[in-house]
């Protein structure tokens, strides 16, 4: 019985080397229908990473031919990429220089003041470069600066607060939720389409695949860590940035809800409806933990130089927490 599912902990070294705990999961595809839209998908070509390749995962990977190809093009085209060109996003990856697929770096997003005028950031082969998000601004940022005179000072403001737009992240969430369980499940085909025949699962598909089911779908937000924080690397054992950590949380209420750490940043999703209050609930009976972090064997320690996360996420230290709260198995009996 599935009692928890840790499906990567993957990390950000300090010098662009990447690990997963849990190693690469690139299985054979032995359900050959789609889990979002449920057509056959045996000719699928495309490749669907659980995390967005351009959030830095490329170890937690679907077995082809469990998303298809429509559905794997419309998720990246209508959700992942205008959560990736937010700013939200694109600048905590052009700060930390995670690539995208192709191995380019998101330029910095910043504005001038007093002023719609947006611009990028970026360094280039030839160094720094900064340039107008819109090319039509040209006029007026000559003007400005024309205005500001032989000494003046122009600032630049580069948001770094985490704002996601609330609607792709809902959509993103339910997205990786519905993989995590599909890969956990992908060794075992009659599991798999039991999970896509199951109409429980149907309105957050909808979601994912359509959004068209509910005006709002809420997730939780906080902020569990510093962006900065270490952890020991799993196979070389020295200090890198952690990245990022994904589980399924039950409560006692019998709600799935996706957990996922990004960077410090928790985000938690109810599978089952629009509504946060189990995972509220869960947070008022555990005080001052993360599903994440505590729940799976892990604790943070703030030091002179840097946070660190201590320990490594253990999938039987949450199935443990679990069982002592008396919460057991992610299937409903």
């Amino acid at each position: 019985m599935l009692t928890s599912i840790l499906d990567g902990f993957d990390v950000q070294p300090l010098a662009d080397m990447k690990a997963s705990i849990n190693g690469p999961h690139r299985l054979r595809a032995e359900a050959m229908r789609c889990l979002f839209c449920k057509a056959p998908s045996d000719a699928a070509t495309s490749v669907e990473h659980v995390i967005p390749q351009s959030l830095g995962n490329s170890q937690v990977v679907l077995p082809r031919g469990m998303i298809c190809d429509p559905c794997n093009n419309y998720i990246a085209r209508k959700i992942e990429q205008p959560l990736l060109a937010h700013e939200s996003f694109r600048n905590l990856r052009a700060w930390y220089r995670i690539p995208n697929k192709r191995g380019r770096h998101a330029s910095l997003f910043g504005v001038i003041p007093g002023l719609d005028i947006g611009v990028n950031f970026r360094i280039g082969q030839e160094g720094p470069e900064l340039q107008l998000e819109r090319g039509g601004d040209a006029a007026a940022i000559h003007a400005h600066l024309k205005g500001a005179g032989e000494n003046g000072l122009t600032a630049i403001l580069f948001p770094r607060d985490m704002r996601p737009p609330e609607r792709e992240m809902s959509r993103l969430l339910a997205k990786i939720a519905l993989e995590v369980f599909a890969l956990r499940l992908s060794s075992a085909s009659a599991e798999v389409e039991r999970l896509i025949d199951d109409p429980h699962w149907d309105r957050i598909r909808r979601w994912v695949r359509v959004g068209d089911n509910a005006d709002h779908w809420p997730f939780h937000m906080r902020q569990v860590y510093p962006e900065e924080t270490l952890m020991t690397h799993p196979t070389s054992g020295d200090w890198v940035q952690a990245g990022y950590i994904i589980d399924l949380l039950l409560t006692r209420r019998r709600e799935h809800y996706i957990v996922l750490i990004f960077y410090g940043y928790e985000f938690a999703l109810n599978l089952g409806g629009p509504s946060i209050k189990g995972y509220e609930e869960w947070l008022e009976e555990h005080p001052g933990i993360s599903p994440l972090i505590e729940r799976l064997g892990l604790r943070l320690e703030a030091e002179a130089d840097a946070t660190r996360l201590i320990g490594q996420p253990s999938l039987q230290a949450g199935v443990d927490f679990d069982l002592a709260q008396r919460v057991e198995g992610l299937w409903d009996e």
